[in-house]
């Protein structure tokens, strides 16, 4: 009997546990862990002199949407959602030789313009939440699938990736509809467009709970 009074506590909690649906915006620094700098499509491999575009650490915002999925069998107060996330990054951003004119064949030579280098990720991941710490929610994003859009492409024009997605965090619940939260999140794309772009980000967000 008693067992089963502290199981029913502990599902009470669980029940009335911060809401796992969010609607979360995301402001963050990045940095990339090898720059793009020398590159066809990102400074015409420092043509003419102009300059490399190699820049490592940039800005990033992001949205995303988390549905409440279930809680956790073995511990009731700790719970799954779902994410959906869209994180847009910007790393570098420099007046370089643009690559146009050198495809094209152009004798009058490079033109040189201000080139960003940026990276599109939208990632579906298993959000884990901690429970039955009150107002204070930690979780964990142990394994996330991402689709990549290298910005420009790679030396094989291609644009198209895959990654793996990782993250840890914690938010804190100011009213029972509104939340902050700040968090780290690393991104390992596939290399499959003979690019291998790998990034980590920091990121403190606002999210409307639901």
């Amino acid at each position: 009997m008693k067992k089963l009074s502290t199981l029913a506590f502990l599902a009470l909690f669980a029940t009335n546990a911060y809401a796992d649906g969010q609607v979360f915006y995301r402001y963050g620094w990045s940095s990339l862990s090898v720059n793009r700098g020398g590159q066809t499509f990102t400074d015409t491999q420092n043509a003419t002199g102009a300059g490399k575009n190699d820049g490592n650490n940039g800005k990033g915002i992001g949205a995303g949407l988390d549905l409440s999925l279930m809680n956790c069998p073995l511990f009731p107060t700790n719970s799954i959602a779902g994410e959906i996330f869209v994180d847009y990054n910007r790393f570098s951003h420099k007046k370089v030789a643009n690559a146009i004119n050198v495809v094209a064949g152009n004798a009058t030579g490079p033109t040189v313009g201000e080139v960003s280098v940026s990276e599109l990720a939208v990632v579906i991941a298993p959000k884990y939440r901690f429970g039955g710490l009150g107002k204070v929610r930690p979780w964990i994003i142990p394994a996330g699938l991402a689709f990549m859009v290298n910005s420009p492409p790679s030396n094989t024009t291609n644009y198209l990736d895959v990654g793996y997605h990782l993250g840890a965090g914690v938010d804190y619940m100011i009213v029972k509809e509104l939340s902050i939260g700040v968090d780290y999140r690393y991104t390992i794309g596939s290399g499959d467009p003979q690019l291998k772009v790998k990034y980590s980000s920091l990121g403190a967000s606002l999210a409307i709970n639901f």
